[in-house]
């Protein structure tokens, strides 16, 4: 598990070779949502480093608090606290892992298919999306962990300013009991072990936290935009091939109804047409024999009627 954790997603073999292919497709918003998808995975790895060093600080630091009566009645809670904190911490670094796993298998997976089948399987890459519930998981996690911080962080600082009074009246009571006026705390600078110990880790904790679950939303908001993505590129891809398919058959039809038109024989009655002066001069001859043939058959019908 260590040795899986100690490298980023983003710079995996497989997930560089995933992220090359997707480009070389044409699929440029894919291949960025898929990076930092992987990239944010990364992030959420890295806080959970800052938070394990914060933690183990604030550990070593309860160890070494001044030993005495108020203090070892306060370490026990401080050490409950701490150990709540390191319990959540251990838990989002397993999710985290899993995460991981699930991310370089689909990634393998994948680059496996897409090299047998070529840019139909990158389509595959929207099946990040199965590692929504798992963020989400880690997302509720975090979001617990952020009120356990609240608490411990209330609590802690009551504490501290609790010790601080009661060692204000302990010094006092000393101080009157030897004649000696008392100190007027109000106008020095409250300091407290408690405080540099325990509080600035827990809420330098908390902080990470916080900074976490926004990664968290961006990544589950980039996973949807993947899937997004990768379904506008489908259905333009399928209407582009549906129209190369319809393009080819209507050509064919086009050439077919062409060929009937120039090469068919004509139903009319062949018959010569003539064009220009010819046209007119045709044209006049066939006047004239129609006038001639009138008027012989008029002059029939008269010697007739004589």
């Amino acid at each position: 598990m260590d040795m899986e954790a100690g490298k980023t997603l983003t710079n995996e073999e497989v997930i560089r070779e995933l992220l090359e292919l997707i480009k070389k497709n044409a699929m440029k918003e894919q291949a960025n949502d898929v990076f930092e998808i992987c990239s944010y995975v990364d992030g959420l790895e890295k806080k959970i480093d800052s938070m394990t060093e914060e933690l183990t600080n604030m550990q070593n630091q309860i160890k070494e608090m001044q030993e005495d009566t108020l203090v070892n009645n306060a370490k026990k809670a401080l050490s409950e606290a701490q150990d709540r904190l390191n319990t959540r911490c251990e838990q989002i670094k397993l999710q985290v892992f899993q995460v991981k796993v699930h991310v370089k298998s689909t990634a393998k997976s994948i680059v496996d298919e897409a090299k047998v089948k070529g840019r139909e399987a990158l389509y595959r890459v929207s099946e990040f999306l199965g590692i929504k519930n798992k963020l989400l998981n880690i997302r509720e996690n975090v979001r617990g962990a952020i009120k356990t911080s609240n608490k411990d962080i209330a609590k802690t600082a009551l504490l501290g300013k609790e010790l601080r009074e009661a060692g204000q009246t302990t010094v006092n009571a000393f101080r009157t009991f030897a004649d000696k006026p008392e100190v007027d705390y109000s106008k020095k600078e409250q300091k407290n072990p408690i405080t540099k110990a325990v509080l600035v880790p827990m809420k330098a904790v908390r902080k990470l936290f916080v900074l976490m679950e926004l990664h968290l939303d961006a990544s589950i908001d980039k996973l949807d935009n993947l899937a997004m993505n990768v379904q506008i590129d489908k259905e333009k891809h399928k209407g582009n091939v549906k129209s190369v398919e319809q393009t080819e058959p209507e050509r064919a039809e086009a050439e077919r109804v062409e060929a009937e038109i120039v090469y068919s024989p004509m139903v009319a009655e062949p018959q010569e047409y003539q064009y220009n002066a010819d046209a007119f001069e045709a044209r006049g001859v066939d006047d004239v024999k129609q006038e001639a043939a009138h008027n012989d058959v008029s002059k029939v019908r008269e010697d007739k009627a004589r």
